[in-house]
């Protein structure tokens, strides 16, 4: 091989060998960047849903306020409503209404039926019981073949 095809054929190495390196690190970089993309947009989910959190929180607080005896009393009272002295009372009674303490949950009651669940005795024995048998077996055969 003359000296110019062997410097070809090295320089040719290297050029492969420096082509090999740019494209792991390329992937290396992209690989990289696409990570601290995804870490970033995780980042700012979790602070949206930290953000919801405490919207939700607020809300769930003006609400409890709101449906709060007093603030409720005070409502009814602006509206024009008052209390009602005891003898004022009057009871309704609606036919066909069931309180819903007494209401059935399904309209159909469903028959229940017991199960009981058996497993052969294969699957109940052990692992030691399993041996011990296996060998008395194997010495039952042994005694039975010698002389």
């Amino acid at each position: 091989m003359t000296p110019w095809r062997k410097q070809i054929s090295s320089g040719m190495l290297i050029l492969v060998g420096l082509l090999v390196v740019i494209l792991g690190a390329s992937l290396y970089l992209d690989v990289t960047a696409r990570t601290l993309a995804l870490g970033r947009a995780i980042l700012m989910m979790e602070n949206e849903i930290a953000e919801v959190e405490m919207l939700n929180a607020h809300l769930r607080t003006q609400l409890g306020i709101l449906t709060s005896s007093a603030m409720m009393e005070k409502r009814a009272l602006e509206m024009g409503f008052r209390r009602i002295e005891p003898e004022e009372e009057v009871y309704l009674i609606v036919p066909g209404y069931v309180p819903l303490d007494q209401a059935s949950i399904s309209t159909h009651p469903r028959k229940v039926q017991s199960v009981t669940y058996s497993l052969p005795p294969i699957y109940t024995q052990s692992l030691i019981d399993w041996l011990k048998i296996k060998l008395d077996e194997w010495a039952a055969l042994e005694r039975g073949s010698s002389p």
